[in-house]
């Protein structure tokens, strides 16, 4: 009806620029909407300024509500609202934040999915208390019915919201004007989109194929030419949203702002819905072809740029994570569906603009991830917000201490249990119905481990936003604040205080081989490395996060003389986990390597013919600790993994683009089947199944069983065509992504959640915990300027002196494998420090061991007879003799690196 359309069309608006969130021109905030203030004095003043208008509820989004919400909160509200206003900044500034009121969008999303039900739930109860009012006119009562089921059929399919698409939002204006005048046709389009909206709501969330079945997205979300002209449209509206509230005082219209701005919010939450489900059907390239101007063509096919989508999104997010965050109320249901005053409404729209705002936004991001190496379409940059800075004015975050009784531990102990974790790959875990709509949400193992990362920080703005969009915060800050939570677990898991104790109470009762137990004490064989670790290591589980003191046999049986202040162990789990991941050594009697390289990205995969036997699993498993205690202290390490593995240990989903990533031939092969013409693909003769290898060995007999494997039930049978391609590929990307190696990844997963949380590598992209495991490999060797400022020396050695300069020559001439083995002699790791040399504790240093001038004169022979240089590990230290010529020093340096020698007593 007309009066439902109008009450409608005050009820929701459009948006794509900073919005205030309380509708009116508040000169404490940015005046300016599209100007974002980056003086971080402002940012914390932004803590104590509460963006929610007051007690706000959820206003439920359904079609029966809106008729009478909105003129019921304008006659109600209208006589408060000046005052409310008036009193605004002295309220909001006033109050502090609490956890509860900022509690994670993970939660915040299953509480908003609870109250879409009962909303729903409270329709169909009214509905069956008018049938039962019209029971006695039973001819009525069926007309009522009958009427509404097609009513309901007709929107729900998405056929009559088509319709109504092609009439608003023609090829051309021209065609749109034929029905109606300009303004008729605006006024129209309002309604239109905020029918769609309420539609919509049910799809609304963080989780991209939560929906994924939904009959209105499908219809809709894929005509490109409604989709450019509703970008259009909330572009245009929100540049009304600036010039209206530019040139109005803060006190006047403040309804009409208000208004605005719910429509702005709801046109922009339907807009990233639709958008977020039509990338889902896209791959890279056509993205890149169509989005963006990295093509042949030189510029985006659609007048939808993404760069305005990800710029426009990360301003709004700004204010509805930071300056003005959504907060808990604004998901209470009202007593009485109807009541919702206009900030009330406002409260909701801000909220599902949060929720779908996150889900588009973490959508591109993750492409933009896939496409990091070969194709960037946006800098790095582009991401982040305005710096941050918490009330605590904590650079890295403020972490909570670990130590202090404070629950934390409880929450660490979710993910570090000692038994097996079956469900390690959370792959974007949803729960929809028969028809494609999300039903009420609830907590998986993902969902608790944000939750128990979020109360590791201490501002829960930091923390709401490290556990939805990390990405915001730039990659040193987020390393910076990955090392406080080791560093804080480090100190309660290694804390060696009881031990001590129990030793000196031991000795002081005269105790006969009182021992120190506060350490794991392993002796390895240098040539039986892989074989002593796995059998004496693998067993521990969580409790390998304690310090592990190792001693060397060397090649001839006899034990190492040195002893191991921490340098030792970290040589040893660096020549372990080479050894480990080597893609051409076997290990035990199991058929194969655990881990292969590609032909083309010469990266590590899970070796996926490898038949999963229990013997097979427990390799994995410790090969997933080995490496979690490679992170856990913060050793880099060499191995350099697939993109698709590293999806995995973040816990998502693979797709049909990460498949080139492993074999990109194999990928190009599938995907030219979406393109082929119907006869060819017949001709191929293909069904739903897929054969595959796997390898297996028996008492040293080496066995090879193909195996074939259906797709779908009674796959086997069913032809592939060109109707059914599209839904063949990506069952075949699945399989060969998710599926075969999810038992060889799940007992990775196992033991590498020992010792590093889920939730904490969360924190990176996948390219970004390559980095995190590995350093920047683009950097050949290390970065001699920045060893250079960060040494120290001693022992009478000063920069200035001639021994040094040869020394700084002669590491500049060095070739990068040569400069990684005298990292690795120096400090017993190979690799560059993530955060450079100056966060090594203690910093490195070059100490001077003195040769006396009858050392120093037996130079015969280049000097083969001079005293070596040595190290000590535990301190990064280096002992350099004071050698008279660069000559002799350069062939003593290189021998002692390159000698591989273990550790003695010099």
């Amino acid at each position: 009806s007309s009066s439902s359309a109008t009450s409608i069309t005050t009820t929701t608006t459009t948006t794509g620029s900073i919005l205030d969130g309380d509708g009116d021109n508040d000169n404490d905030v940015d005046n300016d909407m599209m100007e974002v203030d980056h003086d971080d004095d402002d940012h914390d003043d932004d803590q104590d300024f509460n963006g929610t208008l007051r007690d706000t509820r959820f206003a439920s989004a359904t079609a029966t509500s809106t008729s009478t919400s909105t003129s019921t909160s304008t006659s109600a509200g209208a006589s408060k609202r000046y005052s409310y206003h008036n009193n605004y900044n002295n309220r909001t500034k006033s109050k502090r934040y609490t956890r509860q009121d900022l509690q994670t969008v993970t939660k915040l999303d299953q509480l908003y999915q609870s109250n879409i039900n009962m909303a729903r739930e409270e329709v169909l109860k009214k509905q069956q208390q008018g049938d039962n009012n019209n029971r006695g006119n039973k001819s009525n009562k069926d007309n009522q019915s009958e009427t509404l089921y097609h009513i309901a059929n007709a929107i729900g399919s998405g056929e009559l919201i088509s319709e109504w698409a092609l009439v608003l939002f023609p090829p051309s204006l021209r065609a749109a004007s034929k029905h109606m005048v300009e303004v008729e046709l605006e006024e129209a389009r309002h309604v239109f989109v905020s029918i769609l909206s309420m539609v919509l709501s049910y799809c609304t969330g963080i989780k991209s194929r939560s929906c994924a079945m939904s009959p209105v997205l499908s219809k809709i979300a894929f005509q490109s030419n409604l989709m450019e002209q509703l970008w259009e449209y909330v572009q245009k509206q929100l540049d009304r949203v600036k010039t209206q509230k530019s040139r109005t005082e803060p006190t006047s219209s403040t309804t009409t702002n208000i208004q605005q701005s719910i429509r702005a919010f709801s046109a922009a939450s339907t807009f990233c819905d639709l958008f977020v489900h039509h990338l889902l059907a896209m791959d890279d390239e056509e993205f890149l072809y169509v989005y963006t101007d990295k093509n042949s063509n030189g510029k985006a096919r659609s007048s939808i740029g993404v760069m305005d989508i990800i710029e426009i999104l990360k301003l709004n997010l700004y204010q509805l994570y930071w300056s003005k965050p959504v907060v808990v109320d604004n998901l209470k249901l009202p007593s009485n569906i109807g009541t919702l005053s206009l900030e009330e409404n406002e409260g909701c729209q801000r909220l599902r603009f949060l929720l779908s705002g996150t889900k588009l936004w973490n959508a591109l991001y993750q492409r933009w991830s896939r496409l990091y190496t070969t194709v960037k379409f946006c800098e790095q940059e582009c991401w982040h917000f305005p710096r941050l800075v918490t009330r605590e004015k904590d650079e890295d975050g403020a972490v909570v201490d670990t130590r202090g009784g404070d629950g934390m531990q409880d929450d660490l102990d979710i993910f570090m249990d000692d038994g097996d974790d079956t469900n390690s790959m959370d792959l974007d875990d949803t729960n929809n119905d028969q028809n494609g709509s999300s039903v009420t949400a609830t907590p998986t193992t993902a969902d608790e481990e944000n939750d128990a990362l979020a109360s590791s920080f201490k501002d829960p703005k930091m923390a709401r936003i490290l556990t939805s969009i990390p990405q915001a915060i730039p990659f040193d800050r987020r390393v910076k604040l990955f090392n406080s939570l080791l560093k804080a677990d480090l100190a309660r898991a290694q804390d060696e205080t009881q031990a001590i104790r129990n030793m000196m109470f031991s000795m002081a009762r005269g105790e006969e081989g009182a021992e120190f137990q506060g350490r794991i004490q392993a002796k390895v064989h240098r040539d039986q490395l892989y074989e002593d670790s796995m059998n004496q290591l693998n067993n521990l589980g969580t409790k390998l996060r304690k310090k592990v003191s190792v001693t060397f046999y060397n090649q001839v049986g006899a034990l190492e003389a040195g002893i191991d202040g921490g340098g030792v162990f970290r040589e040893f789990l660096d020549d372990l986990i080479k050894e480990a991941f080597n893609p051409e050594k076997q290990h035990g009697n199991i058929g194969g390597p655990l881990f292969v390289e590609s032909s083309s990205m010469q990266t590590l995969s899970v070796n996926t013919s490898l038949t999963p036997t229990s013997e097979v699993l427990s390799h994995y498993q410790f090969l997933g600790r080995v490496l979690g205690k490679a992170m856990y202290e913060s050793l880099l390490v060499e191995p350099q993994f697939c993109l698709p593995f590293l999806n995995q240990l973040l816990g998502q989903q693979n797709t049909l683009d990460d498949l080139k990533n492993v074999d990109a031939e194999y990928y190009r092969h599938l995907s030219a089947l979406r393109r082929m013409d119907a006869a060819d693909i017949e001709a191929l003769g293909l069904t739903f199944e897929l054969s595959s290898q796997r390898h297996s060995s028996t008492d040293g007999n080496r066995s090879v069983a193909t195996t074939t494997v259906e797709l779908i039930p009674g796959g086997s049978s069913i032809n592939v065509t060109k109707q059914n391609a599209i839904r063949y590929v990506h069952l075949v990307a699945h399989r060969r992504l998710n599926v075969e190696s999810a038992k060889q990844t799940n007992a990775f997963l196992s033991g590498f959640r020992d010792l590093i949380p889920a939730a904490w590598v969360r924190l990176f992209s996948p390219y970004e915990l390559q980095r995190l495991i590995s350093g920047d490999d683009t950097v050949k060797g290390f970065d001699v300027a920045d060893l250079k400022n960060a040494m120290q020396y001693a022992g009478g050695y000063h920069p200035s002196q001639v021994v040094i300069q040869w020394f700084w020559q002669i590491i500049e001439e060095m070739i990068p494998d040569q400069q990684g083995k005298f990292l690795k002699f120096m400090t017993s790791c190979s690799r560059q420090p993530l955060l450079g040399f100056q966060s090594l504790a203690p910093l490195p240093c070059i100490h001077q061991v003195r040769l006396s001038d009858e050392e120093n004169s037996l130079t015969s022979g280049g000097g083969k007879d001079l005293r070596l240089p040595t190290s000590a590990t535990c301190m990064n230290l280096l002992k350099l003799p004071n050698y008279r010529t660069k000559e002799v020093m350069k062939s003593k340096l290189l021998y002692a690196i390159e000698s591989g020698t273990g550790f003695e007593l010099s």
